[in-house]
């Protein structure tokens, strides 16, 4: 009675005795700012760099086109102690009020994130994989509760890390945020995807993960060598992209790996073997019309860079069982933690270099 409470034990009970409510689940929140995507930028086919530089330049034109300057910030930006490898030099520059630096403290990063992106700001949150999703998991959980509106783009994601060693080696990623409702989950091929991307989860309100390797990368390209992301790409979620057709049998890839498949490609076509080649970049949502055309034309190899128990090859298995495509399929990806080395080096270990995977489409069809 102290504290103003009616201590009425009975009413109490009686409370309990009633069936649980949703009450306390909220509702949609509407209050998302309108951001302007900017103009974005067309890498060329001669061109290599990493992914993250190309979400550090799609940041920048972010701020430019949306952030003015003696105003509140429309496109705020988050890190740990890390600007520098995630790229966000640039966008802390043009926009230093809009720019906060969290330090070592990833779990209040990512909680700080997810409460400012409901306040009319389109924040994103970027760190390694390990400490964007792994460590933080149940602080985007409670987001997920809370419809926020968090952008987290995570740089250094699997094996690509490298000579990081396993601890930094995030290869749980899809695996976890299959668990919340509310998150997309998207891995860019090249740069030119990672910038119609990013500008992409800057216009949309929800949770949004973008999540990209360490090192640098080629332009994806056509079978002609013009640029395949090109200027009238348009990202769209749960659409895959046809990055070679072929009639035997279909690879299945995304992010770090998709150049490593296309050289499996090019050595699969000088045997004689017509493979195609289906760019899963949207992983949540996915390209169910796709996966089932794939399984129409023959078998379907799965290859990335994810713990292959719970990455794209077991999405893609579920989507072909619920669908009644009966296809012979395999699946690579990571069986054990990494060492510290090279990229490619690991990769290797893992049965993920180009031979590797073109020994199991081999072995596949027979």
């Amino acid at each position: 009675t102290e504290l103003g409470v009616e201590d009425d034990f009975a009413a109490w009970q009686e409370k309990r005795r009633q069936p649980v409510g949703t009450a306390t689940i909220l509702e949609p929140l509407s209050c998302y700012p309108p951001i302007d995507p900017g103009k974005p930028i067309l890498y060329d086919a001669d061109t290599m760099t990493d992914n993250r530089s190309a979400y550090g330049n799609a940041l920048l034109g972010l701020a430019e086109a949306n952030n003015v300057q003696g105003e509140a910030p429309k496109v705020i930006g988050v890190s740990c102690d890390l600007e520098g490898s995630v790229k966000m030099g640039a966008f802390h520059k043009h926009s230093p009020e809009g720019y906060f630096e969290a330090g070592i403290q990833e779990h209040h990063a990512a909680a700080m994130s997810g409460a400012l992106s409901c306040e009319g700001q389109a924040v994103f949150f970027s760190t390694f994989g390990v400490f964007a999703v792994s460590e933080t998991y149940n602080q985007n959980r409670i987001s997920d509760f809370n419809h926020t509106n968090l952008k987290i783009v995570a740089t250094h994601v699997g094996l690509d890390v490298g000579e990081d060693g396993p601890t930094h080696q995030c290869i749980d990623y899809l695996g976890l945020l299959k668990n919340l409702f509310r998150f997309s989950v998207f891995m860019p091929a090249d740069p030119n995807q990672t910038d119609r991307i990013v500008r992409y989860v800057a216009t949309r309100p929800g949770n949004h993960f973008v999540g990209m390797g360490r090192s640098k990368t080629p332009v994806i390209t056509d079978e002609n060598g013009e640029v395949f992301f090109g200027p009238d790409y348009t990202f769209t979620p749960g659409r895959a992209d046809w990055l070679r057709r072929g009639s035997d049998a279909t690879i299945i890839t995304y992010g770090a790996l998709v150049p490593a498949v296309v050289d499996a490609w090019k050595m699969l076509k000088d045997q004689g073997v017509s493979v195609g080649v289906l760019n899963m970049a949207s992983l949540v949502p996915l390209d169910r019309d796709s996966l089932v055309e794939a399984a129409g034309i023959g078998p379907i190899l799965t290859v990335e860079d994810h713990n292959v128990e719970t990455g794209l090859g077991a999405s893609a298995a579920v989507v072909l069982v619920e669908e009644g495509a009966a296809v012979k399929m395999r699946r690579l990806g990571v069986r054990q933690y990494g060492g510290s080395g090279k990229p490619a080096e690991l990769y290797k270990q893992q049965g993920l270099d180009p031979e590797s995977i073109a020994a199991s489409v081999r072995s596949l069809i027979g």
